[in-house]
């Protein structure tokens, strides 16, 4: 009976002390009742976009040139480059010797002038011929001399086709010591004996105060546009210059009443 007493008696003091306990549980459940309830979250701050990202530098290519690149510098040459040295002679007034009779022995080189030098001087007989000597020429003067005739001038060009002789140029020379005038061209040619030759004619004409000397080979060397490709032999233009020097020498023959002509000045 005291057993079923204090059985009793226990648990009527569970039972009370459950009761007690009761509203703090359901107090406790409620606080931590999420763990087993989970709340709904309805989110408060909808976070719809409100900066829509739309391109506001839209890159549309707008490279049109600013700058046209025309060249500025148009290459038209303002250096033209004439010919300083032209070939064609200017015209000036050459005197024809109408009535001046003249005798011309030469070789190869007069022989190139000896149609200008008539047409200028009709009273002039030229006799020149390819590769002529110097002795040959003397033979030439001599029968001229024995002849009679009265030339006023008489020119000489020989000595470019070998060496000559100081008595030999001499021996000329006294052939025509009683002429007026008497044209001696010394010579213009690259042969070994141009100088030599050269020496021998400068100091024989000092000789005879009738002679004078035409400085061909000066001439030749400031001009050598007047020459052919060998430098010795002429062509027209070398005829005008070589006519012009030697009217240049017989300007003492000119009289008032000498026709002119145009012909070729030389520089």
């Amino acid at each position: 009976m005291k057993r079923v007493l204090s059985w009793f008696i226990v648990s009527c003091v569970i039972v009370a002390l459950s009761w007690a306990l009761l509203p703090h549980a359901i107090v406790h459940s409620s606080s931590t009742g999420g763990a087993t309830v989970p709340a709904t979250r309805t989110p408060t701050d909808t976070r719809t976009a409100t900066n829509t990202w739309t391109p506001t530098n839209t890159r549309t290519p707008t490279r049109t040139p600013t700058v046209t690149r025309t060249s500025t510098i148009t290459r038209t040459p303002t250096i033209t480059r004439t010919p300083t040295i032209t070939h064609t002679p200017t015209q000036t007034l050459i005197p024809v010797l109408t009535t001046a009779r003249g005798f011309a022995v030469g070789d190869s080189v007069m022989l190139g002038a000896a149609r200008e030098l008539q047409r200028v001087l009709p009273g002039l007989t030229v006799d020149a011929k390819v590769s002529r000597h110097l002795l040959a020429a003397i033979d030439v003067l001599r029968q001229r001399r024995s002849s009679g005739v009265g030339d006023q001038f008489v020119i000489v060009h020989i000595g470019n086709n070998g060496y000559v002789r100081p008595a030999q140029y001499d021996e000329l020379l006294q052939l025509l010591k009683d002429v007026p005038h008497v044209i001696i061209f010394n010579l213009k040619e690259p042969r070994s004996w141009e100088t030599a030759n050269d020496l021998v004619i400068a100091d024989e004409v000092k000789k005879y105060p009738n002679a004078v000397l035409i400085d061909w080979y000066s001439f030749g060397r400031s001009h050598p546009e007047v020459f052919a490709p060998d430098g010795i032999h002429i062509g027209t233009a070398g005829a005008r210059a070589y006519t012009l020097l030697v009217v240049e020498q017989l300007r003492p023959l000119l009289t008032t009443d000498v026709v002119t002509r145009k012909s070729a000045s030389y520089p």
